[in-house]
């Protein structure tokens, strides 16, 4: 709670804006409630609210004041009550005066750890010139003036011819200028109010427009009624204030407050740069500080600090599960350890407390009850709750949907032991000697009943007992130095059929395995099984990395999310002499792409389930990666070249060694514009240099009448003729080796589109390829096809923004797919007759692919060859059943993978 270090009632009220900001707004009626601040708050006025509504909601907000002051506010801000009885008397002090501002101060609160940004700087002082200079004064200084304690009359007259296209962070800054032309306003040596540190989410294209658009509205305005800035050195300010004040910006760091004791205060770390001008460095708001910190993290709220607190809820979580051989001593270890994650979760508290019994624990247990007093100050919140509504929630969630229940259980079991598989040996590497991290691997595979295993554990360090080959579970010391030949020799001796490479802290997914054991069961003719996975980052939040399918592509490129945790045959590994004792980072990618080598993508299969809860690799992988990868290309003929994108993945240059001639076939239905604009994107941004362009028409008069230069020839077809049959025919005078099948409704953007067609067209086991295309915003409109069960042609990942695209795992690397649109497809050409080419009837793009796939080629997709698509519409449902009358196997696909547990219905 805020104190008030004067007795002072409080004239002002504080009006939270309610932008899109819910579950901050409850804990912010809650603070000012205990601080004695009259508050209002506005309904929600979501994320796209325009000026029109916030000025609506806030002038129906002011007649519900009762004070003759108010101060806007965020909802995540925290609005300092000392700070409005100094400006509240500086107005009563001074009536010519129309509002009073001191400064802000940002924070972003994280788990147990707040970071503080300085925002703005000092205003100059004793500047002359009334409205004008008041606005130079606070686009210099980088100050919000919609911030300040104003009279509600001065709010009201700014508000009541305030322009209405804005957006919101437009109307605040068009809010700032209104007030500060009507008259003088105060400036205050004091911190104001501590606000959240939210730099500016938009593009630098994005900003400048608006930008650009605020500026032009408020000359505008200002011209029909301030005529503050009308000749063009006022034009010159009010674009300096608009820039500067439109949002926070960058702001310097200038100390970090970290609470790691359930006894004391934060311990406050300063940069080496501080500005000693600014009203920050005083006892009384260091206090306030400690108050509102300990608020924040007893009441996280916000996407960005739920974000923070993620990792740390999953990991308490874990270690607030009870096992069969805990003991009153292990139970309290991990609670310790839960706490030391966050000191502010009230039930870990409770649960510790009711352990500590024993004589030498009563100073602790008094310190302890200490602090559950202050927690429980404050209103509860359901982390429970809030950890669900987070990535890592939804994950647990699709864990949890995917466990068998204990009847399923007992039936799984006993259709096993009716129907034996092959040993599976779990090989655990203990390189960092963490007893802890192994003994979480062991509940895992004990949870999950399995009863035939072998489990070797190569540790770092003393063993806990002394073992032997023929034990169920065998220890073998190790160092960083020799592990990998004492790995080669366990695979030499070892009896079981399959081997699983673990690290200790790895979980075993008792669905997952239960499933694997299934599939086993039905000899599966492959050498190596890949199924879904978990990974863990470095805070602790967990990602799903649903593989789709054991994907060679995938393999190479994305060998953080492809290429661990695979079930193999020892005896493929001892064919290809074991291990490497070299490349220990991708020891499993080595061996699996020399697998591909000796056998062929077709000794790799996948298992639609997450089978293991394992870290995230670390970027040292892609590093050594590309060593492996090199020898891989090198040993199939290719002189590629390869590229490190971090988290992007490698990226493959195959550097073919010729250039073939690429005809681009184009269907003309009817739209001139849009062809023109088609043909005219690839005449110039196209940069590979042998290609011809075959435009087929249906429509009378157009190949006579239109002229698109000397690369481009025109065909001539049957009046009403479809889509296909254009293509067709052109395909039938093609010059090209390879066919490229464009849409009309296409352009180029990337103008290395071709070539990057070409470089996995070229490949020998590629049959068809397919671009990736978006729309005029730059959302997803397709990165190939899955076909699901419905039957249903599904487009996985369409909408996502460009920034969504960084995040996906599967949308920045070349990928198998079971099918690509035929708005942008290359196909060889000999590949495309010995297919009969497109078929008559809707979706005969989807239908050649599944003729190049049926005659033994790939179909992939590359995101590297970007398109603009307008108005591309999603296969139907009357297509997908014509499809699945022809091609009845294909149809398989899951929406969501590892959610469902339809491999049970084998278990008889």
């Amino acid at each position: 709670m805020i104190e008030i270090a004067t007795g002072s009632p409080i004239d002002v009220t504080v009006v939270l804006l309610g932008h899109d900001q819910e579950d901050h707004r409850v804990r912010a009626l809650h603070y000012y409630h205990q601080a004695g601040v009259p508050c209002v708050s506005l309904e929600s006025l979501g994320a796209n609210a325009t000026g029109q509504v916030c000025k609506e909601r806030l002038e129906r907000a002011l007649e519900q004041v009762t004070t003759p002051f108010v101060c806007l506010a965020l909802d995540a801000d925290f609005v300092l009550p000392a700070a409005l009885v100094t400006a509240q008397a500086c107005l009563h002090a001074q009536p010519q005066v129309v509002a009073a501002q001191g400064h802000a101060l940002a924070y972003a609160a994280g788990n147990s750890k707040v970071a503080y940004h300085r925002i703005g700087s000092a205003f100059e002082h004793n500047l002359e010139g009334g409205g004008l200079a008041r606005i130079g004064q606070y686009a210099l200084a980088g100050q919000q003036g919609w911030r300040a304690v104003v009279r509600v009359a001065t709010l009201k007259a700014a508000l009541a011819t305030l322009p209405a296209e804005f957006d919101f962070a437009g109307f605040r800054v068009a809010l700032s200028y209104a007030i500060l032309a009507q008259g003088e306003v105060a400036h205050l040596h004091q911190t104001d109010v501590v606000c959240e540190y939210a730099p500016c989410a938009l593009t630098e294209v994005a900003r400048e427009e608006r930008l650009t658009q605020a500026v032009h509205i408020l000359r505008q305005w200002d011209a029909a009624h301030q005529e503050v800035c009308a000749d063009e050195d006022g034009f010159t300010m009010l674009n300096h204030f608009v820039r500067d004040t439109y949002d926070q910006g960058e702001a310097p760091l200038l100390f970090t407050s970290n609470w790691g004791s359930v006894t004391g205060d934060p311990e406050r770390v300063f940069e080496p740069r501080q500005y000693i001008e600014m009203p920050y460095y005083t006892r009384g708001l260091f206090a306030q500080l400690t108050a509102l910190e300990f608020l924040c993290h007893a009441w996280p709220t916000g996407q960005t600090q739920h974000q923070a607190l993620e990792g740390g809820w999953v990991r308490q979580r874990d270690l607030l599960q009870e096992h069969p051989n805990d003991t009153p001593e292990s139970l309290q270890l991990r609670y310790w350890q839960a706490l030391a994650l966050g000191l502010f979760d009230v039930r870990i508290c409770q649960r510790l407390m009711a352990m500590l019994t024993d004589e030498d624990d009563v100073t602790r247990a008094r310190e302890l009850t200490d602090w559950i007093g202050r927690l429980e100050q404050v209103p509860g919140i359901e982390r429970q709750a809030r950890l669900q509504a987070t990535g890592s929630g939804q994950v647990l969630a699709a864990l949890a949907a995917a466990t068998p229940q204990a009847a399923e259980f007992k039936r799984v079991h006993a259709h096993l032991s009716k129907r034996p598989t092959g040993q599976i040996a779990f090989v655990v590497l203990d390189l960092g000697d963490d007893d802890q991290a192994l003994q979480t691997t062991f509940d895992s595979l004990l949870a999950s009943g399995l009863r035939d295993f072998k489990l070797v554990v190569l540790k770092a360090g003393k063993p806990p007992a002394i073992t032997t080959a023929r034990d169920t579970l065998h220890f073998i010391q190790v160092n960083d130095g020799n592990w990998s030949a004492h790995l080669n020799q366990v695979v030499r001796q070892l009896p079981s059929e399959w081997l699983l490479l673990l690290q200790a802290g790895d979980q075993l997914l008792a669905g997952g395995l239960l499933h694997l054991l299934v599939e086993l069961g039905e000899s599966p003719e492959c050498s190596a099984i890949c199924a879904n996975e978990i990974q863990r980052d470095t805070e602790g939040r967990l990602h799903a990395v649903v593989r789709p399918g054991a994907d060679l592509n995938l393999l190479r490129s994305q060998p953080g999310l492809m290429s661990h945790h695979w079930l193999v045959r020892r005896q493929a590994v001892l064919d290809l002499g074991g291990y490497s004792e070299t490349y220990l980072e991708a020891l499993e990618l080595d061996l699996l792409l020399r697998l591909v080598e000796a056998q062929g993508v077709g000794t790799l299969a996948h298992l639609e389930d997450y089978l293991v809860i394992g870290q995230q690799p670390s970027q040292r992988l892609n590093e050594e990666a590309m060593t492996v990868l090199n020898r891989h290309l090198t040993q199939l003929g290719y002189r590629a070249q390869l590229k490190n994108q971090e988290a992007a993945g490698l990226s493959i240059d195959f550097r073919h060694a010729t250039t073939p001639l690429v005809s681009i076939l184009v269907a003309s239905e009817g739209d001139m514009a849009q062809l023109q604009a088609c043909l005219a994107s690839v005449l110039q941004r196209t940069r590979y240099p042998r290609f011809e362009i075959l435009v087929a028409c249906a429509e009378e008069g157009v190949v006579a009448q239109q002229s698109f230069g000397s690369r481009v020839r025109l065909l001539a077809g049957e009046p009403g003729a479809s889509r296909s049959a254009l293509l067709n025919l052109a395909a039938s005078q093609a010059r090209g080796e390879y066919l490229v099948l464009l849409a009309a409704r296409c352009q180029v953007i990337t103008p290395a589109w071709i070539e990057a067609l070409l470089n996995e067209a070229q490949r020998p086991e590629v049959g068809v390829t397919g671009g990736l295309l978006q729309d005029a915003d730059g959302k997803l409109a397709h990165a190939g096809y899955v076909l699901l069960n419905g039957p249903q042609v599904h487009s996985p990942w369409m909408g996502l923004s460009p920034a969504a695209r960084v995040q996906a795992q599967w949308t920045q690397a070349v990928r198998s797919c079971p099918a690509v649109s035929g708005e942008c497809l290359m196909v060889r050409k000999e590949v495309f007759e010995q297919c009969e080419g497109l078929q008559s009837q809707a979706g005969s793009d989807v239908d050649l692919c599944l003729a190049v796939a049926q005659a033994g080629q790939m179909v992939v997709w590359t995101p590297h060859a970007q398109l603009l698509v307008v108005d591309m519409a999603a296969q139907s449902a009357v297509v997908a059943q014509e499809l699945l009358a022809r091609w009845p196997s294909t149809f398989s696909g899951r929406a969501a993978s590892g959610q469902a547990l339809e491999w049970l219905a084998q278990v008889s």
